[in-house]
């Protein structure tokens, strides 16, 4: 059992992290025309937290995940409050396909540095995508690998994400339309730890 199976019944009753689903989501309205996306796929969704507040009736949203305690409790929650258009599986970003042309919006929310083969993830998003369709991450800007330090980096392969460096990822597949804001600082006792939106649209 992973530690993201094991904390996933208590995942939903972290303030902060409650507090950084509500700032990339924040962000996101300020960009984005939400009730414009029709079919929605949250990569690395979790419990649901940034999925649920994407959804509502005229749309559907995929939540994808590698976690088996996190998709539970994403589809207990779906149950519970009688929702039929949004569901989660788990899924394999380097065995497991993602529907083509499928999706008008791929959010990821402090879920990129936890996939080793980065090149893999953006291949299949850009071809998960329609044309039009926007990509969006979130996650930590580049640090030094302190932010995950209690847990010794375990199934952390990136320190963080530079502007740049997800430009240089995205853009050779046919990505454009580039934006990269600071959205929040997670402040840990041992450091503050500024977290961003990146948008890419596929052209």
């Amino acid at each position: 059992m992973s530690r993201f199976d094991e904390r996933a019944k208590d995942w939903d009753k972290k303030q902060l992290s409650l507090d950084k689903t509500e700032a990339c989501l924040e962000n996101m309205r300020k960009n984005l025309n939400l009730d414009s996306f029709k079919n929605i796929l949250d990569y690395g969704c979790g419990t649901g937290l940034i999925a649920f507040n994407l959804i509502n009736n005229r749309n559907e949203v995929l939540g994808l995940d590698s976690s088996s305690g996190m998709i539970e409790e994403f589809n207990k929650k779906a149950k519970d409050r009688n929702l039929e258009n949004i569901k989660a599986f788990k899924h394999d970003i380097i065995n497991d396909e993602i529907k083509e042309n499928s999706f008008d919006l791929i959010v990821i929310s402090m879920s990129l540095h936890h996939i080793e083969n980065l090149d893999i993830f953006f291949k299949k998003s850009y071809e998960a995508l329609k044309i039009g369709g926007i990509l969006c991450i979130n996650d930590l800007e580049t640090e030094d690998g302190t932010f995950h330090k209690k847990h010794n980096n375990a199934g952390v392969y990136h320190f963080g994400f530079s502007k740049e460096e997800l430009i240089n990822k995205t853009k050779p597949l046919g990505f454009s339309n580039f934006l990269y804001e600071r959205v929040f600082i997670y402040e840990r006792d041992y450091g503050s730890f500024p977290l961003f939106n990146f948008y890419a649209t596929k052209v």
